[in-house]
């Protein structure tokens, strides 16, 4: 069977097309805090570099520096590999469906592929060793957020780069519970400006990010696991987890004549992975499902 790639598609495969990249875009959470390094032409892995602090120490005029700092590389290597789908359009499904079928199976691989990229990232939580808080029947709390923040630039055996973005990703309900701390004037010590500051923050940023606290990006995400009613977030720097990327999504569509069907696969070619694991911090925390009374 002749394959016809994307650029050769007919108009309802661009259909398709369009409808799947602007959905896998837009649903994803994780893309934008993370680091995503595009592979050269012939490789499939990238090695990455993370370096130990460097002391400073005073000096004597005249005097050899006789105490260098070492300063030996430790390498991260990433590599990738493939992940896609399959759907089938019969042409009987085409011709009995109201509305465009293409648009809407587009639609579904572009969402079912920024989630899958997303859950590969979320199963990196759970590394998050060297700094964790909280627990299965924990209740997420400010403190809570501003320890998980401190603890990536307070660590002292590998603090975080002064540059670079601190996000924080949480199960939508654990998070929907610290929006409610900062929602209800007069329930804590935080002044009604700062409130409002923190809320307002995240409006117009995306349908994900909630706000931004102690100088980080809120977001929520309902594809985190939950189990014992309660799921594993975290604080991370942009530079903690990378993404080893050899081809973005793309779509290729093949006509199965004896099947009355035209297929469509969608693929991508990456890898994740954490970088320095001082850089982020395990959230774990209770995520039940909100009950509808006064509180979360």
């Amino acid at each position: 069977m002749a394959i016809n790639r994307a650029t050769d598609l007919s108009n309802a495969s661009n259909d398709l097309l369009l409808s799947s990249v602007i959905t896998e875009r837009v649903a994803t959470v994780m893309r934008p805090l993370v680091t995503v390094k595009t592979l050269p032409q012939g490789r499939n892995q990238i090695t990455a570099n993370t370096f130990g602090t460097v002391s400073i120490a005073a000096l004597t005029d005249g005097v050899d520096l006789a105490a260098p700092s070492t300063f030996t590389p430790t390498q991260f290597t990433l590599t990738a590999s493939e992940r896609g789908a399959m759907v089938v359009i019969t042409d009987k499904a085409r011709r009995e469906t109201v509305g465009n079928v293409e648009s809407d199976a587009g639609q579904e691989l572009g969402n079912s592929m920024a989630e899958d990229f997303d859950t590969q990232l979320f199963g990196q939580f759970d590394s998050f060793s060297t700094n964790a808080l909280g627990s299965a029947s924990t209740e997420i709390s400010l403190v809570y957020a501003l320890s998980g923040y401190s603890l990536l630039y307070g660590n002292s055996t590998q603090p975080v780069p002064a540059v670079g973005k601190i996000s924080y990703v949480g199960h939508t309900f654990t998070i929907a519970k610290l929006q409610s701390l900062l929602s209800v004037p007069g329930t804590s010590n935080i002044p009604a400006s700062l409130q409002g500051a923190a809320l307002e923050a995240g409006i117009g940023r995306g349908k994900y990010q909630v706000g931004v606290l102690f100088d980080m990006g809120i977001y929520h995400s309902p594809k985190l696991t939950v189990a014992s009613n309660a799921a594993k977030g975290a604080i991370f720097h942009e530079q903690a987890l990378y993404v080893a990327e050899e081809a973005k999504p793309r779509i290729e569509e093949e006509r199965n004549a004896s099947l009355r069907a035209t297929e469509y696969v969608i693929v991508r070619d990456d890898g994740v992975g954490i970088r320095e694991n001082e850089w982020g911090c395990e959230m774990h925390f209770d995520s039940a499902t909100p009950s509808g009374t006064t509180t979360l």
